[in-house]
This record gives structure tokens, sequence and C-alpha cells, in this order.
């Protein structure tokens, strides 16, 4: 007695390539994703450097380390990140205490870290490094000033992901 296979309908041949492709292009993303955490950037999150981070030390302070670099958002979404959401971690993960502004420099600020019970409006907090909004692609510059007795920093965390330094 030999087996007649029966014919498969029509309808179904679209589903299966339909779903051959959704798990092809899975497994791609997964791969992408992947290999882009093995790049050597070690970043956690949608924050990148933009160029090369740099630690100087003053020569009229030499105990105190300020770290100058640029931020990017290589993520898909817009960011707001707080300078109070901003945190130096040494090897072991431990927060060196440190202040963040998102400018190239430092200025004299008549209020606390964070958006706090101010409620100033985000003009300000932009305009003074207290936040950052970033559209993706967009940049902003960071520095970050701390004492060198405090710890040796290696990481900067942000809430939404951390950098290695």
């Amino acid at each position: 007695m030999s087996t007649v296979a029966a014919p498969v309908p029509a309808a179904t041949v679209p589903r299966r390539r339909a779903g051959t492709a959704l798990v092809l292009a899975a497994a791609g993303v997964a791969l992408v994703l992947g290999l882009l955490s093995l790049g050597g950037s070690d970043r956690v999150g949608p924050l990148d450097w933009s160029g090369q981070p740099e630690v100087f030390t003053h020569p009229t302070l030499p105990g105190d380390r300020v770290l100058t670099a640029t931020l990017r958002n290589g993520g898909l979404r817009p960011l707001c990140i707080d300078v109070g959401d901003v945190r130096l971690l040494d090897g072991a993960g431990r927060v060196v205490a440190s202040t963040p502004v998102f400018l190239q420099g430092f200025g004299k600020s008549l209020w606390a870290a964070g958006r706090g019970p101010q409620q100033l409006p985000d003009t300000e907090l932009l305009r003074t490094g207290r936040i950052a909004l970033l559209k993706p692609g967009q940049e902003v510059p960071l520095t970050v000033a701390w004492h060198a007795v405090d710890g040796d920093p290696v990481r900067v965390a942000y809430g939404g992901g951390s950098l290695a330094l």
C-alpha cells in the first residue's frame, strides 16, 4: 500500500515564508546586538562616548581630577538625563564622590543638583548643565570633577546605563 502525501494548501505557503522571514530577522537582530556588545566600547544603554574622554590634573590642584568628554545618544529614542543621576564608579562598583555638569566647564550654581523642589524650568536646567535633552544622534558635553583620595573611577553611570572610562 502506498501513501501519497496530501498537497499543501496554497494559503499556508506564504504563512510559512513569513514565519521563516520573522525567525531569520530575529536571529539577525540578536547577532547584531551580540556583536555590538563585543565591540570594545564597554557601554550599557544608549549613551556612548563621542571621541575619547580625557582625565587631567590641574597643576595647582594635584589632588583633584577632571574628566571632560562628549556623550552621544546612540539610541533610537530621545533621552533626558539629570546630573543627579550621574555617578562615577570605581572597580568594585562603589560610588566615587564627584560633581558632574553637562557643560564644557564649571560655573557657580545657586541651586541644588537635579530638578529638586525649586521646579526650575527645563530651559534653566539646560542652560546651567543640570539636565541634558538628547535626540537620537545628538551630543552633549560632560565635565566631572572629583578628589583623587575619594577613589579611582572606571565607569560613569547615568541611571539608564553606564560607560567605561
